[in-house]
């Protein structure tokens, strides 16, 4: 409405954008106001004298959705046709999906967990947030990729590797496989405390495999990887994700290097004493970094850079994001680098989404060292939780009815609970406060959406009316909130910020809720208001289930 209020007064000359456009504090000054103050000063005019001006000079009668316009001190306010403003609204809300982005493909790689041990909850951070980014583009029309980059061949997995090697050679999982692995990796750091020569041998299995390719250490490298991510699947499997593609950075590790050898001659990058080969990022504030080992091995970055090159060339990519921590800050700063050095022309559409730790009371997580909340733990405690609260309040539902609420519940919450936290701030892990469905929570707005359901499931069948002759302030303020849906979505994605949607639908089931109490809906004697404010409800419904759904979360049946 605000570009509506811009449209006005452009048509009398006047320049000037929604930013100066402000909303009144006390209605009765109307729904929008634009301060005369700034134009005045130029034009050297008091500025109420000016407001005054400018509305004598607009016909109200050429714009629909104007009822009136006032000066009063130093303001030009506009009063709007807010009935003719919800039709419009509401008839929107029920239309398809946005083609803003049709045409144009997108890539966001996220989650990307070490296979060497089980997610833990830090690992959520990046799963959720990637996932809800990558919903809010394919909501506003955009292809989605959504991949998922496994550091299959780093110094970790040697080291997982060489400790099955020693102690559990030839043997399978027993249990959820990621889990039963983590245990031997936490074993191998224990022994290396007392026993350094370990990381020696770690070195060398590494060597074998990505230099020598040792056919007994790619088969049990493999094999150990494989079972770690048919763990990681499992957890993906209870909390809704899935990926279009997974990549290995073993398999870009080539290409990599084949980039590096290119930067090498054309002096991108150098030889140093220790025969490694190194960036050349002089007169840059960006610090030089090793891309090849003196023994042939590769870096993470090597192979980053191979496969940056191969998802350009062979998914045709309009955008490629990464959904990685704040740790990574400096590896993309290097990475968009190099690419940029090299001259490949789609440098520009690469973008790192950045975003803090999910940390523990007493610091940083460490998989390595067993202190870490595994992310399976808290899913199965929130659905527990959840569990209870759902046969408390419907003891009759079968079993099963059960524990599909309760999961959708419990991973509602956490998803929420991850994705409201503006990115840059880090995330202090709390059992208490996760474990909390009060409040601004998913639950609760869950449960929001469930009311809606349950309203209009008493109704069974009704008309639909998207007009009403006199809306009251109640109405007025849900239709508001309801008009703000899309721009919130844009906003979302131009600015990189996923948790505008929690903000946003927290509000919108606030004001429907105070509507709900404020305002008679299925008691109201008069049809056509009754059917207006049922479609009010109905309208609320879909926004709030778009808004689950663009978070990731469920929309469960009951509560």
């Amino acid at each position: 409405m605000k570009e509506e209020v811009v449209r006005v007064l452009e048509s009398i000359g006047i320049k000037t954008d929604i930013g100066k456009i402000e909303i009144p504090e006390n209605e009765n000054f109307g729904d929008y106001a634009f301060p005369c103050f700034d134009l005045a000063k130029i034009e050297n005019k008091n500025p109420v004298d000016l407001a005054k001006e400018i509305v004598k000079k607009i016909q109200v009668a050429k714009f629909p959705l104007l009822v009136k316009v006032e000066a009063r001190g130093g303001y030009v306010n506009f009063f709007l046709y807010w009935e003719e403003i919800a039709e419009r609204v509401l008839k929107s809300i029920f239309l398809s999906k946005t083609d803003f982005g049709k045409g144009k493909r997108v890539m966001i790689e996220y989650s990307q967990p070490n296979p060497v041990h089980p997610m833990h909850i830090g690992h959520s951070r990046g799963t959720f947030l990637g996932g809800s980014l990558a919903n809010i583009y394919e909501y506003l029309g955009y292809k989605v990729i959504r991949a998922n980059y496994m550091n299959n061949i780093g110094l970790q997995v040697a080291k997982l590797v060489t400790a099955y090697i020693m102690w559990a050679n030839k043997k399978r999982p027993k249990g959820k496989p990621d889990v039963w692995l983590w245990e031997l990796y936490v074993k191998f750091h224990e022994e290396m405390k007392n026993n350094p020569v370990l990381e020696d041998a770690a070195r060398e299995n590494l060597r074998l495999f990505e230099v020598d390719k040792n056919k007994e250490i790619v088969k049990i490298w493999n094999r150990v990887v494989k079972w770690c991510v048919k763990g990681f699947i499992e957890t993906y499997r209870k909390v809704g994700v899935k990926f279009d593609v997974y990549f290995y950075e073993h398999d870009y590790r080539e290409l990599g290097k084949n980039i590096v050898y290119d930067a090498l001659r054309k002096k991108i990058a150098f030889k140093s004493p220790e025969n490694t080969i190194v960036t050349d990022f002089r007169n840059s504030d960006i610090p030089n970094t090793v891309l090849l080992r003196s023994d042939g091995t590769g870096i993470y970055l090597t192979s980053d850079l191979g496969l940056t090159v191969h998802k350009f060339e062979k998914y045709k990519l309009d955008k490629s994001i990464w959904a990685v921590s704040s740790q990574q800050n400096l590896h993309f700063q290097q990475l968009f680098k190099i690419l940029g050095l090299l001259g490949y022309p789609w440098i520009e559409k690469c973008f790192h989404f950045s975003f803090e730790h999910v940390n523990l009371p007493e610091g940083k997580m460490s998989a390595r060292e067993g202190r870490a909340v595994m992310l399976d733990e808290v899913l199965d405690k929130l659905t527990k939780l959840a569990y209870d609260e759902v046969n408390k309040r419907n003891p009759k539902l079968p079993r099963y009815k059960k524990l599909k609420i309760a999961r959708q519940i419990g991973v509602g919450a956490l998803k929420y609970a991850i994705v409201r936290i503006e990115p840059e701030n880090a995330i202090t892990f709390d059992w208490k406060q996760m474990l909390n469905f009060e409040g601004n929570t998913g639950p609760y707005i869950q449960y929001a959406h469930t009311r809606c359901v349950g309203i209009l499931k008493k109704v069974k069948n009704f008309k639909p009316n998207f007009r009403t002759t006199k809306m009251n302030e109640h109405e007025k303020n849900l239709v508001k909130e309801i008009m703000r849906f899309n721009t919130v979505v844009r906003n979302s994605l131009n600015d990189t910020k996923p948790h505008y949607i929690c903000n946003y639908v927290y509000d919108l089931v606030t004001t429907f809720n105070l509507f709900y109490e404020k305002v008679p809906v299925l008691k109201t004697e008069d049809v056509s208001v009754r059917n207006f404010r049922l479609t009010l409800v109905d309208a609320t419904r879909e926004v709030l289930k778009t808004c689950l759904n663009l978070i990731g979360m469920e929309t469960p049946e009951k509560m």
